[in-house]
Formats: structure tokens, sequence, C-alpha cells
């Protein structure tokens, strides 16, 4: 940037003293034109570089999805559906596995439940019947009751022996007993409902985990896009405890990214950007090209920010170097500009300080995109 503004004053003062000659050279001429000349260009220079933001750091990203298969229990590849590189639908086939020792697994469950209700249809009958019983018991007791108060009476009155006395007693003990018997049988007859029930309830759990891991035996897609560097391989072992990502699959940009540039802005004069503020790009694989844009809004993070969660306190706050921020640029033609995700550009912002600064690195930006074909 420098040379070409020396350059460019030093083709005007050519012009006006050697090739217009529009003015004679004198010794005060001479020194202001050595002195305030160069003056003027280091502060348009400075003005330049810390008024309007330039980065040589742009990026374009995308969303990767890696594909994790969620089978509880580890099974073969059985058919591979999708192709690589190929636009797929959200809820499409990507591929298949063997299905076999889930299905298993959910027809035992099945059958484990439909017992487990079973179960609990017995234990239900088994408290009806002890209800039952209880009532019984209870009308029996109600009717030793009376017999024994009537016994004792009749004994008070010497109508009836000591003998049958004792024995309505006995009577009236055998019953109260047999209340206490009928109740706590009741008890456990809904204990063992209540277990019955326990124990369906974690039929039907494994029996929703077992069909989840059927279920999952078919992968589909989780978004509309692609997959892409495809390795895998029918007969490859997938999935279980240790289940790790066997394809990357790449989503189409939403509305929010669509269009969107990523420039690593220096911390000197980042604070100076803001959302809306008009801002160039040009890009590696447009050389010639130059793109307006808007800035879409800032990120006031970056990794030297952030601190890992541990036992243990840290003995330094990471790297020394400064750290950069990310600014999110909307190219004004990025709906239908075809956007490589890891291409690579540059880009500059530009703020309402200072207007006629920004000149230079307009022209900067410029000649760059046509450097682009030779560099």
């Amino acid at each position: 940037m420098i040379w070409f503004l020396a350059g460019m004053y030093c083709l005007v003062l050519w012009l006006v003293f050697a090739k217009w000659k529009l003015l004679r050279l004198s010794l005060p001429i001479a020194i202001v034109a050595a002195s305030t000349g160069p003056a003027l260009l280091v502060a348009l220079l400075f003005c330049s570089q810390y008024y309007h933001p330039f980065s040589n750091d742009v990026h374009v990203l995308q969303k990767v999805i890696p594909v994790v298969p969620q089978m509880s229990q580890a099974s073969r590849v059985t058919r591979i559906t999708v192709q690589p590189n190929s636009p797929v639908r959200k809820g499409d086939v990507l591929f298949e596995v063997d299905t076999v020792p889930y299905e298993k697994t959910v027809d035992r469950l099945t059958a484990a439940v439909a017992e487990a209700k079973q179960s609990v249809s017995v234990a239900e009958a088994s408290v009806e019947v002890s209800e039952a019983t209880v009532i019984r018991a209870r009308s029996d007791l109600a009717f030793m009751t009376a017999e024994r108060d009537r016994a004792k009476m009749l004994m008070e009155k010497m109508a009836i022996s000591q003998e049958q006395f004792d024995e309505a007693l006995t009577r009236y003990q055998q019953t109260s007993s047999a209340l206490t018997e009928a109740n706590s049988g009741l008890k456990q007859a809904r204990l063992s409902v209540e277990l019955a029930k326990s124990r369906l309830d974690q039929a039907e759990a494994s029996l929703g985990n077992a069909q989840y891991d059927l279920d999952q035996a078919t992968v589909l897609a989780p978004a509309d896009g692609y997959v892409t560097n495809l390795q895998l391989e029918e007969g490859m072992l997938v999935g279980g405890p240790a289940a790790a990502p066997v394809m990357s699959f790449v989503r189409d940009r939403a509305d929010y990214d669509r269009g969107v540039v990523i420039a690593l802005i220096p911390q000197k004069n980042y604070l100076l950007i803001e959302p809306e503020q008009y801002a160039e790009v040009v890009l590696d694989g447009y050389p010639g090209r130059l793109f307006t844009g808007r800035v879409l809004n800032v990120i006031d993070i970056s990794g030297a920010g952030q601190l890992s969660a541990s036992g243990e306190l840290p003995d330094d706050l990471g790297s020394a170097v400064n750290s950069r921020f990310a600014v999110r640029i909307r190219l004004d033609d990025g709906e239908t500009l075809r956007l490589p995700a890891g291409s690579h550009g540059l880009a500059a912002v530009y703020t309402k300080h200072v207007p006629v600064a920004g000149i230079p690195v307009m022209v900067l930006m410029r000649m760059q995109s046509w450097l682009k074909y030779v560099m």
C-alpha cells in the first residue's frame, strides 16, 4: 500500500514539474513537496489501515454432520444406498445394517411384555380373591363376636356351662385370627400387583430400547445435503457402545449461512466494526472479481477467551499471540454465488470514520482481485 501511494505521489510530481511543467520547481516548493506530501501520505495510510479494517484471512465455511449409528449392539452393514457427492433429501436412506439380532431381541421382549401383562392380571385377580376373603372374615368375626357376648351373658345367668362358653370364646379367637390372616394376604396380594407392574414397566422399557435399535438399523439423512468421502463398505461392523462416525454428511446451507463468509479481524480495529457496515470481498476462486456485502454480525469471543473446566488452576491464559475475532459478512449476490466450503480470500470493512481514507483500501482490494490471476 505505501509503495503504491508513494509511486502515485511521485508520478504527480513528475507530471506537474517535469512533463507538463505547470509549476517551476524552486527550493521552497521542493521543501513543501518533500515534507508535506509524505506527511499527508503517512496520515492517509494510518487512517486507511486503522479506520477501515482489512483482513487477508477470509474463509467460506459449511456445517458437516458426523453420521454415528445409534444401535446399542454392533451389527454389520448390509446395504449402502447413498452415492457419494450426490444430493439427498432429509429422511432418505443412507445405509442399512443387519436387523436380525434386533428383530430377535424385539420378539423376545414382546413375549416378555405379554407375560408380564398376564402376571399383572393374575396378581390383580389375587387381590380380588383376597378382598373377598377379608369381607367374609369380617362378617364371621362380627357373628362370632355376637356369639361370644351372648354366651358370656348366658353363662352369667348360669344358663350354659363354662365349657360351652370356652368353646364360643375359642371360635371367636379363631375367627379373629382368620381376619388377621386375610388382611395379611390382601396386603401381600397388593404388593404382588405392584411388583408385577414394575416388571411390566421394565419389560416395556427394554422393548422400547430394542425397538429403537431396530429403527436405527436404517440410517437416514439428517437434513438436505450430500455425503462426501464415503469409505463405508458392506460388511463393516458399526454401532455398539463405542460407536464412531462412519461418514461425513455435508448439510445444505440454511438461510442464516447462505452467502456468508467469515473474516478474521485484528484486535486493533475490530471494535470499530458494526453490523450493516459496507464491506468488499475478494475470493481466490474468482480472480478479477470484487464482491460487495454487508457485515451481518460480529463474534465477540475467540478461543483465547475460553478456559476448560478442570480441577487444576491454569499456569497461563493461553498464547501470547494476539487473537483475531470473526466477522460474518453476507455477500450481496451470495444467494446465487457458488461458494465451495474452504475457499479463501480477502475482505475490507469500511467504517463511518474518515471515509476518504477508504479509497486506498478500495484500490488495494481491486488490485488484489486482479493479482489473483497470477498469485
